[in-house]
């Protein structure tokens, strides 16, 4: 709280230094009223304004319990009394007598305010109430009541300049902001800055008041003098809650009457309140960092999985296991290339070498080798090098990559999100699942045998090194971080056929009653993950997986069983007429599929359905138009035309048309919009 107020006060300083410097003794009066009154609110926002960050961290390990006796002694506690903080309730004291008195006052004036308008005539004129009282007291308004002496009134000793200025107050509603700021002072009567803005508003009031009257062409002398006449005889205590004349501010208003501001300048002035506010609000705004731990509820887990698996789904798909792998022999180049230290770091067999090693081998004696781009974050101390080549002899090869499940393929594709195996999870899950690949085999065997690839775009690159340190523990020979392939060429045409085939077979099937099996669904996966997005704009739509049956249902349920009803009695009576829905259909043949054989003999009988009408034939295209009869179309259109590339006229093109109609045609639009007409004995090719 004290730091709060703390900030508060520091903006009040901030806003109202501004003020002063560089607004107060413009003439930009409206502007000035909006900007002490909106400052205020901004005083008391901005320091109360939280930005949450939210970093996400891994949950903290779990230690390994062990038991262990220990021989306890007893020991006596002492309860040591809690103390009073006296200090807190004597402020909180002070600062309540400090409201209730200065709340008393406020009532009190607003009390007293209404007593002089019940208490004493009135005079109407417009929207405007002239109370005139006894007391010898400076004109002053509330709202559209302005209090006079009536002595003075009545002698008609008021000057119209001071009415004048008076009714402004009262048409403006500056009673308004004077209520808001007596009240804002009842609440924080502690804080000095309250008052100075309290004389800012009541000031800048006047030269409001002021800048009315000089409006009206009165001249500026003269009102001066009458100003300054009429509120050095008037009684001069403030009146609360209200407009009056204060002599102690007349010097500066007579300062500001003078005072001219261009439009630039007001423009300049005005706009240079938007850095103030943006430096409050970096300066004195709070930012909170939350760290939220990932946690392993099951629904939470469920439902983010599920969002995230439906996105992504169709974009990106990609095989977790490697079954094949085609050797990549390397040349001479290559080979040459590789022992350059500073680029390349080697393995040998899932082994790292020195690149003198490569002294010792030839190009020939490796059968296969990978190759793969490591960004700067993912290298490490002992491989700082770019680029990793890992090289394999027959031996090994065909150890490591004939049907090699020891290879463990990762696609990250979103923050805290992978791929594997046909399956999406969590990173905080991958060590559970790990667990259960490769049982056969000890760590340290691990270690030797299993290699790992990381597949993830440099936005991901914080969760690719977290998997990295998962796939460390778990034991691995070798792990590549490795950059999304851009040069990638695309799945040939043959795999496009394949997955164009198997992709339209499912898609054709409801998704209620569809079942992909797992070799193509793998199949199906592996050829989208190598399209480009070109070609996956123009296959067939990756085919969604049905959803899980549900869990431990014994049939169907009463709501199904309903629902089937009342499909199946709308479909029980079939005439030519009846239109049949295709989603009912499916629908209704899912909630058959889960019923019982019980269920299934007390249900309405399942509808006969006919089959599906033949699609109509598509309408015969017209008669293409002759060649001669092109020709001439194109000579009133004004086209250019070429015979074995020699330029001729219209009336030669359509003379060699008559003579001869096997000719070839090709037609196309120039620069100059008239078409080209070129004509060929020889078939003509068309190149794009």
């Amino acid at each position: 709280m004290i730091l709060y107020i703390l900030k508060t006060s520091i903006c009040f300083i901030l806003f109202l230094g501004f003020y002063k410097l560089l607004l107060e003794k413009e003439n930009m009066h409206v502007f000035k009223r909006f900007y002490l009154i909106a400052s205020i609110f901004c005083a008391f926002i901005i320091p109360a304004i939280v930005f949450t960050e939210y970093v996400y961290v891994d949950p903290a390990p779990v230690l390994q319990s062990f038991t262990q006796n220990f021989a306890l002694t007893e020991l006596q506690t002492t309860t040591i009394p809690e103390k009073t903080n006296y200090l807190n309730t004597l402020l909180w004291s002070v600062y309540g007598l400090g409201v209730f008195l200065f709340g008393f006052k406020y009532f009190q004036n607003l009390f007293q305010i209404r007593n002089r308008i019940f208490k004493n005539p009135k005079i109407k004129k417009h929207h405007i109430i002239n109370v005139l009282l006894q007391e010898n007291l400076a004109p002053h308004t509330f709202f559209n009541f302005i209090f006079l002496n009536k002595q003075k009134y009545d002698a008609h000793e008021i000057p119209a300049e001071v009415l004048l200025h008076e009714q402004t107050h009262a048409a403006q509603k500056h009673s308004i902001d004077v209520l808001f700021i007596e009240f804002l002072q009842v609440i924080f009567w502690f804080n000095p800055l309250v008052y100075a803005y309290k004389k800012a508003i009541k000031l800048n009031h006047e030269f409001l008041a002021d800048y009315a009257v000089m409006q009206k062409g009165i001249e500026l002398k003269k009102y001066q003098k009458i100003l300054l006449a009429f509120s050095s005889n008037a009684q001069t205590q403030e009146i609360a809650l209200s407009n009056a004349i204060n002599y102690s501010s007349i010097k500066k208003r007579f300062t500001v009457m003078k005072k001219n501001t261009s439009k630039k300048a007001v423009w300049l002035r005005s706009l240079l309140v938007l850095p103030l506010v943006a430096l409050a609000l970096y300066s004195f705004s709070e930012t909170k960092v939350l760290e939220v731990t990932q946690t392993s509820d099951e629904k939470l887990e469920n439902k983010m999985l599920l969002k995230a698996y439906s996105q992504e789904r169709s974009h990106q798909k990609s095989d977790s296991i490697r079954y094949f792998t085609k050797a990549n022999v390397p040349t001479p180049n290559d080979f040459e290339k590789w022992k350059n230290a500073a680029e390349f770091a080697l393995w040998i067999n899932g082994k790292p070498v020195n690149n003198k090693a490569l002294e010792n081998y030839k190009a020939a004696d490796f059968v296969h080798y990978s190759s793969s781009f490591v960004y700067n974050n993912a290298r490490s101390e002992r491989f700082p090098q770019p680029y990793q080549v890992s090289l394999y002899t027959q031996k090994e090869f065909d150890k490591q990559f004939t049907i090699n499940e020891r290879e463990i393929i990762i696609q990250v594709y979103k923050k805290e999100f992978l791929y594997i195996n046909s399956k999406l999870m969590k990173v905080n899950n991958l060590k559970d699942y790990l667990s259960k690949l490769n049982t056969d085999l000890t760590q340290k065997e691990r270690s030797e045998k299993i290699s790992a690839i990381i597949k993830a775009p440099k936005s991901v690159m914080e969760t690719a090194l977290k998997v990295n340190t998962i796939l460390t523990e778990y034991g691995c020979a070798t792990i590549n971080i490795v950059g999304t392939n851009t040069d990638q060429k695309g799945a040939s045409k043959t795999q496009l056929s394949e997955y164009n085939a198997l992709a339209k077979k499912y898609n054709a099937q409801p998704i209620n009653k569809r079942i992909i099996k797992k070799i193509e669904l793998e199949k199906l996966e592996s050829i989208y993950s190598v399209m480009t997005s070109e070609q996956k704009q123009q296959a067939q739509p990756f085919p969604e997986c049905p959803p899980p049956p549900a869990a431990n249902q014994d049939g169907a349920t009463k709501e199904q069983i309903s629902e089937y009803n009342a499909i199946a009695s709308k479909y029980s009576d079939l005439n030519a007429k009846t239109s049949i829905k295709k989603s009912e259909v499916d629908r209704m043949t899912y909630l058959y599929s889960l019923m019982t054989e019980k269920q299934k003999r007390e249900v309405a009988n399942f509808p006969e359905l006919p089959p599906m009408p033949e699609p109509p034939m598509p309408p015969v295209p017209p008669t293409p138009m002759s060649a001669l009869d092109h020709v001439v179309e194109m000579a009133k259109k004004g086209a250019t035309f070429y015979s074995e590339g020699e330029k001729i006229s219209s009336d030669e093109a359509i003379k060699l048309l008559k003579n001869n109609k096997n000719l070839n045609i090709d037609t196309r639009s120039s620069n100059s919009n008239k078409p080209v007409v070129r004509i060929s004995k020889a078939p003509i090719v068309i190149e794009n």
